[in-house]
């Protein structure tokens, strides 16, 4: 800040793109300035709200000039609920702004993947797409708050539907809204995932524990041991799975099977004799794959999760799939000790934290043939990544899909082949 030449509380700025994190992006006496909720070619009179050395955060005043790509929301909470970022683009804008920021994230972060094209895969269906959630929960003596979080605030934005939402899920919102139990595990909810079965059409629900309650559960307190989860089937692909409201499954239900499909595509040619699906879930990914390779391994640290992977490798008749309920990392070091196995390919689809430096390291001793890297994070994807070589391995093929429509996020996948 300089103090001879203070900022105003107000400016015009105009928006030149969109950013990572939702912002648009102008400029103003030389310094970038972030605008949520605005639109590329937006002429704004914006109101600051932090200032730092190279950047400046602000909110709109008044849109003087609306940008063309600019639509009304389809949602009454747009703006204070803090789900969705773009509602107020047209979604051929959104698929575009997506493809650019995956485009810069890489180049800037990988130089070796300026010369490799990439693309963003549109959804079919924009709205109504969503099979999961996580809601919040906020109980008094005289009523029930649920929806999700107010943009930039723990505060919570009641909501009676989500546009977003598959039907099952909505039905979702009015029954747990109505819903209050006596029971000690319901006493201190304040998170509840919701997931939902277009093919049975219904949902079930559970409550999100906190790492104090989880290391209660670990020690036996039976006052907070949930009763048996129900399972729900969704088909993906040829292939039924279970699933439980506590463990991932994508909530996509109209890319889903693309980015199943992707990733076969992508492991077609890497050989046929061993791989492993790190971070495998339920196995969405390890059991179309295992009829492709003689041996194949799916790791995942959450019981439950492992657990259902092997209950739907099983059903699914998938005899060459086996489950190990471990670490990731420290599985991974068991194998490098040994190095017992020599891997055509090895698939991670880690959580947005991304898989670290730790995993990546021993990945690279691996030396697998092929590196699948499935991502919803391009920023934790990248510095993932780098940790590989490029002089021993090759970024073959970089592959956007828009899992996420309304929102900034997306989906990628990166496909890297040993020099």
């Amino acid at each position: 800040m300089n103090p001879s030449n203070p900022l105003p509380e107000t400016f015009e700025t105009e928006i030149e793109k969109l950013v990572y994190g939702g912002s648009g992006l102008g400029r103003f006496r030389g310094k970038v300035v972030f605008v949520p909720y605005s639109a590329p070619g937006d002429r704004l009179l914006v109101r600051t709200v932090q200032e730092k050395k190279n950047f400046i955060r602000a909110e709109i005043e008044k849109i003087l000039v609306p940008a063309p790509c600019r639509v009304e929301p389809a949602c009454p909470y747009f703006g204070s609920c803090g789900g969705c970022h773009w509602q107020h683009l047209e979604y051929p804008r959104q698929v575009e702004a997506k493809l650019r920021i995956l485009e810069e994230i890489c180049r800037h972060r990988l130089p070796q993947t300026r010369d490799i094209p990439i693309r963003m895969k549109a959804c079919t269906q924009p709205m109504g797409y969503r099979s999961r959630a996580r809601l919040q929960v906020r109980d008094s003596e005289s009523r029930r708050t649920l929806g999700f979080y107010r943009a930039g605030s723990h505060s919570v934005e009641d909501i009676a539907s989500c546009p977003l939402l598959r039907p099952p899920l909505n039905r979702a919102l009015q029954s747990l809204r109505n819903f209050k139990s006596d029971t000690d595990i319901e006493t201190d909810m304040h998170e509840i995932d919701i997931v939902g079965s277009h093919e049975e059409d219904r949902w079930t629900a559970t409550p999100v524990r906190s790492n104090d309650t989880l290391k209660r559960a670990h020690s036996g307190d039976r006052r907070i041991t949930a009763p048996t989860e129900v399972l729900l089937k969704r088909k993906v692909g040829g292939f039924l799975y279970s699933v439980a409201a506590s463990v991932f499954f994508q909530a996509n239900d109209f890319m889903v099977s693309d980015l199943v499909q992707l990733v076969r595509e992508l492991a077609d040619d890497t050989g046929h004799k061993a791989a492993a699906d790190l971070f495998s879930g339920v196995g969405l990914f390890s059991i179309p794959l295992a009829s492709e390779f003689k041996s194949m391994i799916a790791v995942e640290d959450f019981p439950a999760a492992s657990r259902l992977c092997r209950e739907n490798a099983s059903a699914a008749a998938v005899d060459s799939l086996r489950t190990v309920c471990s670490d990731v990392e420290r599985w991974l070091e068991s194998e490098t000790s040994g190095k017992m196995t020599d891997y055509d390919l090895i698939l991670l689809d880690p959580p947005r934290s991304g898989a670290g430096t730790g995993v990546m390291g021993k990945i690279r001793s691996l030396a697998p043939k092929t590196i699948l890297y499935v991502s919803c994070d391009p920023q934790t994807l990248c510095r993932d990544l780098s940790c590989i070589p490029p002089e021993e391995y090759r970024i073959e093929r970089i592959e956007g899909l828009d899992m996420f429509p309304q929102t900034y996020h997306f989906e990628t996948v990166v496909r890297l082949g040993r020099r």
